[in-house]
C-alpha cells in the first residue's frame, strides 16, 4: 500500500526507526514520512537527520508537518531537503496560515512560500488548514494540493475534517485525499474497523473512487480501531471491503494506485 501520513519519525528513536522500516517494508510501496515540527526544539536539524536515517529505504519520502518554524534564512535549506509535501501549519495559526482551530487567513508570507514550493515541485498539504486558509490556498496555487490525513464533516463534524465543498474543490484541482484512522474524527462512538469502511463508503458514493487514498496517521494518535493499529492489519480492512462488494481494482486504487498515479504525475 501507499500511506500518505505516518508520524513514526518523531515518535521513535533512531534505532527503532530502522527496525520499524525493516519490519514493514514488505507492506509498503511508498511511505510518506512527515516530521511533526510543532514541538521540536530544532526542527531543521531534525528533518536533515531524519532524511539521512531513511535514505536507504527508497519507498520512504520525507515530508514536513507544520512549516511554522521556517525563517527566511532557512528556506534554501528546505529546498535542498526537497520534502514531498509541506503543511503550512498545524492546528493553530502561524506566520504562514491559519490552522484548523484558528480563524486566521493565509498570509503574504504563506503566499510567497507556496509559490516558491511550486517552482521547486514541492506539494502543499492542506490537512491542518482552517476553511478560510484552505480557500486562500486554492486561490493562490496553480498545482493540485493534497490532504494527507483527514476525515469527512458529513460523518463527524469537526474543523479537522473536510466539508463536501472542500472535497469537491480538491477533486476539481486534481488533488488526492488521505483518510486517517483516528477514532474521534471518523466515528461518533468507540471506533471500529467498520467505521473506516463507513467513511470509504461515504466518499466513494458521493465522489467516486479516483481521489481517495490512505493517510493512516499511525504514531500520530493512540485512538485507532482495535484491529487496525499497524500495516499487518490492513488485510483485515481489505477483506471487509471485498465482503461489502468492493471490486479488487477499486480497493487497489484507494490503497495504492491513486497515490502512485498522482505522485508519478506531479512529483517523481
Amino acid at each position: 500500500m501507499i500511506d500518505l501520513h505516518n508520524d513514526f519519525l518523531t515518535k521513535l528513536k533512531d534505532d527503532k526507526i530502522i527496525d520499524y522500516l525493516e519490519n514493514n517494508k514488505n507492506y509498503l510501496d511508498m511511505l510518506l514520512c512527515p516530521v511533526f515540527t510543532t514541538e521540536l526544539k530544532n526542527p531543521l536539524n531534525f528533518i536533515k537527520k531524519s532524511k539521512k536515517i531513511i535514505k536507504k529505504y527508497n519507498f520512504c519520502k520525507i515530508a514536513i508537518e507544520d512549516i511554522g518554524f521556517l525563517s527566511n534564512n532557512d528556506f534554501d535549506e528546505i529546498l535542498k531537503i526537497k520534502p514531498t509535501y509541506i503543511g503550512l501549519t498545524w492546528n493553530y495559526a502561524n506566520r504562514f496560515a491559519g490552522g484548523a482551530y484558528s480563524n486566521s487567513s493565509l498570509t503574504n508570507a504563506g503566499k510567497y512560500l507556496i509559490k516558491k514550493c511550486e517552482k521547486s515541485n514541492i506539494l502543499i498539504d492542506c490537512a491542518h488548514l482552517n476553511y478560510r486558509s484552505f480557500c486562500d490556498v486554492l486561490n493562490v496555487i496553480d498545482r493540485p494540493i493534497i490532504c494527507s490525513h483527514t476525515g469527512f464533516c458529513d460523518i463527524v463534524c469537526d474543523r479537522r475534517n473536510l466539508t463536501k465543498n472542500q472535497i469537491k474543490d480538491m477533486i476539481e484541482s486534481g488533488g488526492i485525499i488521505g483518510l486517517y484512522f483516528v477514532g474521534k474524527y471518523i466515528s461518533l462512538k468507540n471506533v471500529e474497523i467498520y467505521d473506516i469502511v463507513k467513511n470509504i463508503d461515504y466518499f466513494v458514493q458521493n465522489f467516486g473512487v479516483d481521489n481517495l487514498c490512505i493517510g493512516s496517521d499511525f504514531f500520530g494518535t493512540d485512538d485507532l480501531p482495535q484491529n487496525l493499529k499497524s500495516y499487518n492489519n490492513i488485510h483485515i480492512l481489505y477483506k471487509i471491503l471485498v465482503q461489502n462488494g468492493y471490486k479488487n481494482d477499486d480497493i487497489d486504487k484507494i490503497f495504492n494506485l491513486n497515490a502512485k498515479l498522482f505522485f508519478d504525475k506531479y512529483v517523481y
